[in-house]
């Protein structure tokens, strides 16, 4: 997938690997697959990463290696001279809240992400030493990293200067990359002292998110935020190795799934958005991934009826296409064949898609791999 095109919704667009589908890949991908995604890397690298110092800061708490952002749903209020305070326009993107720290934080994940698939496959060093250099630079460098803390993120021009919302600009797209460098690591394939300084990052970051305000507000809702609050955990918690919580991530993540899925298989908290479709898929994603994740440390879902009733209620409309229900964006047909994907590993049914062909897309490349489903 073009960056271009992962940045338009970040939030779906990234694939929550185990090491069977990196195994699957590595068997699979032709040569000229593994080109396109070196292409896909390549292009990424032309854009600059910026370090959080880099951002013009005037007063406040903020100290320069604080990470920062702007909601991206917000926007300047027409009915005051200076434009404060901002006004949500669900579903709208403001482009000016893309730049900054959080284009970089993306740019960071999205090189890691492919850097990590790409090492894994081919095993070339030249894709270790790029990780290895970019996150370097972004979490470890004392002169540019960043602060283990997102308390300024997605804040709301003249309301507040940080949202619990904000934790998403890490665990939509870094949480990715991490879960592959938990992999690397698990196989040995990550030098020992890099592992250690990210791994105590990861800790104060840990730390941070559990204890903080932001931290605590975001974990208890019920809507795609919550189960992307506690994907975000698990896999922290699985790369800093404290595998003695998995047991909690469980019981959370049955509330979870028994709470916010209703009889008919919709996801009601997700029904009153401007992008349903979106915010529907997000949700379940999150869950399933937890799920999928958990199954590797011997946790079982295949009987959670809840999930097949939401398998019941997607199926259809991801397979053909169709959405009756409120998506003001156009919703990209690999982020629905990758749920289907993950209620085949998790409900262990078998799935047969007809995928389109979209050549610039990591899906088209990876996902008929891993369901052993043809191009057409």
């Amino acid at each position: 997938m073009r960056i271009n095109d992962y940045f338009n919704e970040i939030v779906n667009n990234a694939y929550l690997f185990v090491k069977k589908d990196l195994d699957i890949l590595k068997d699979k991908l032709t040569e000229t697959e593994i080109k396109q995604l070196d292409s896909f890397l390549q292009e990424a690298r032309t854009l600059r990463i910026r370090s959080v110092t880099e951002k013009h800061l005037s007063g406040g708490k903020i100290q320069p290696h604080d990470y920062m952002s702007c909601s991206i749903y917000h926007w300047p209020n027409p009915d005051t001279e200076n434009g404060l305070p901002y006004i949500e326009r669900d579903g709208i993107d403001n482009p000016e809240a893309l730049h900054g720290d959080k284009e970089s934080l993306r740019t960071v994940s999205y090189i890691t992400y492919l850097s990590a698939l790409l090492y894994y496959v081919t095993r070339q060093k030249r894709y270790l030493d790029l990780l290895v250099k970019v996150n370097r630079f972004w979490f470890l460098d004392p002169e540019t990293a960043m602060n283990p803390n997102l308390r300024y993120a997605q804040c709301i021009p003249g309301v507040n200067d940080g949202e619990p919302g904000g934790i998403i600009d890490y665990a939509a797209s870094y949480v990715y990359a991490l879960n592959l460098l938990r992999i690397l690591h698990s196989e040995a394939m990550l030098p020992q002292k890099f592992y250690e300084q990210m791994k105590n990052w990861h800790l104060s970051f840990l730390d941070w998110l559990i204890q903080s305000d932001q931290g605590k507000e975001i974990s208890q809702r019920n809507n795609n935020q919550g189960p992307l609050y506690d994907l975000l955990l698990l896999v922290i918690s699985v790369f800093v190795g404290k595998e003695d919580s998995l047991a909690s991530f469980d019981v959370k993540l049955r509330q979870r799934i028994h709470l916010q899925i209703s009889n008919e298989g919709m996801l009601p908290n997700e029904m009153h958005r401007t992008k349903t479709e979106s915010y529907t898929t997000m949700a379940l994603k999150m869950m399933l991934e937890s799920a999928r994740l958990l199954q590797e440390y011997g946790f079982s879902y295949q009987n959670e009826i809840q999930l097949e009733k939401a398998f019941g209620f997607v199926k259809p409309r991801y397979l053909k296409h169709e959405w009756e229900f409120r998506q003001i964006k156009e919703f990209d047909s690999y982020r629905g064949y990758y749920i289907l994907f993950l209620f085949q590993e998790v409900l262990h049914q078998k799935i047969t898609i007809d995928f389109e062909v979209k050549k610039d897309h990591w899906g088209y490349i990876c996902l008929t791999k891993l369901t052993g489903g043809k191009k057409e």
